[in-house]
């Protein structure tokens, strides 16, 4: 683990590891970014635009989460890096549903 990732995690608590391939012929060519928790924000503005325009919600939610690793701007300038990140950045937006139980 790096340094650098050591330094992250002491200053935003948990950090997300994304691995985002660049180029569909070469498996080794990858972006490695780190991302932050979302906060009720993050989640707010990306939920609203994932209704009207998803390649939006998942710019926005990369330019609120993205804190460090290689350029954020290799995948956001790639089509094929940027088209790979629906399921990882609804993951990362998931939380755990509360449980109601009735006494």
């Amino acid at each position: 683990m790096s340094a650098n990732l050591e330094e992250l995690k002491a200053k935003y608590g948990k950090v997300a590891t994304l691995t985002v391939p660049l180029d569909e012929d070469d498996s080794e060519k990858v972006a490695t970014l780190y991302l932050k928790r979302p906060d009720r924000t993050t989640r707010n503005i990306v939920g609203k635009l994932a209704g009207t325009d998803g390649a939006k919600a998942i710019e926005v939610a990369l330019k609120n989460l993205y804190i460090g690793g290689d350029k954020l701007e290799l995948v956001l300038s790639n089509d094929y890096a940027f088209a790979s990140l629906d399921e990882a950045i609804v993951e990362m937006l998931s939380v755990q549903k509360a449980v109601l139980k009735k006494n």
